[in-house]
C-alpha cells in the first residue's frame, strides 16, 4: 500500500460503516463526501473513488459519469450498494465501476484487494495514457524530420539540375 494514495469515499446517508473507516485508513490517505458537490470538489485529487450507494443510485450514477466526463477518466470507482437495489442501476453502473459489492456481503479483505487493484489499474491507465503521449509527440517529430529531409532533397535536386543546365 502507497501512503501517497487517496481514497475518496461518498457516503450519502453518513453511514460509513465503522471497520471502514477504521481498518481502511491504514496505509492510504482517505477523505469522507457527503454528496456529489464535495466529492466533485475532492475527485480530481483521489485515486479511487467508493460509493455508498444506499438508495442513492442515481447521485451515484451521475458523479460516476461527471467524474469520468470532465474530471479525471483514470479514476476507478467501487461501490457498495444495498441488496435491494434495482437492476437498472446495477446495468447503469456496471460500464463505469471497477468493482461493486452488496453491503450485507461486503468483506474487508476482498475490499481491501479491490482498492489496491483500482489503485494499480489507475496507475496503469495513467502510464498508457502517458506512453500514447510520448509516441504522439515523437510522431510529430518525426513527421518534421521527414519534411526537413524532403525540403533538403529538393533544394539539393534543384541546385543539382541548375548546375546541370548552365554547364
Amino acid at each position: 500500500m502507497e501512503e501517497n494514495s487517496q481514497i475518496l469515499v461518498v457516503d450519502y446517508d453518513n453511514r460509513i460503516p465503522t471497520f471502514f473507516s477504521n481498518n481502511l485508513i491504514t496505509g492510504y490517505r482517505m477523505k469522507k463526501a457527503r454528496d456529489n458537490t464535495e466529492a466533485s470538489a475532492m475527485a480530481g485529487s483521489s485515486d479511487v473513488i467508493v460509493l455508498m450507494a444506499s438508495e442513492r443510485g442515481r447521485e451515484c450514477i451521475k458523479l460516476m459519469e461527471h467524474v469520468r466526463a470532465a474530471i479525471d477518466p483514470t479514476i476507478n470507482f467501487i461501490v457498495i450498494h444495498n441488496e435491494t437495489q434495482d437492476k437498472t442501476f446495477l446495468e447503469r453502473i456496471d460500464g463505469l465501476t471497477f468493482q461493486c459489492f452488496s453491503k450485507d456481503h461486503c468483506d474487508l479483505v476482498d475490499l481491501t484487494k479491490a482498492i489496491r487493484n483500482a489503485i494499480e489499474m489507475r496507475k496503469l491507465k495513467i502510464r498508457e495514457k502517458m506512453f500514447v503521449q510520448d509516441l504522439d509527440r515523437i510522431e510529430d517529430e518525426l513527421k518534421k524530420v521527414e519534411h526537413r529531409l524532403y525540403t533538403i532533397s529538393t533544394i539539393k535536386r534543384l541546385n543539382n539540375n541548375d548546375a546541370t543546365f548552365l554547364n
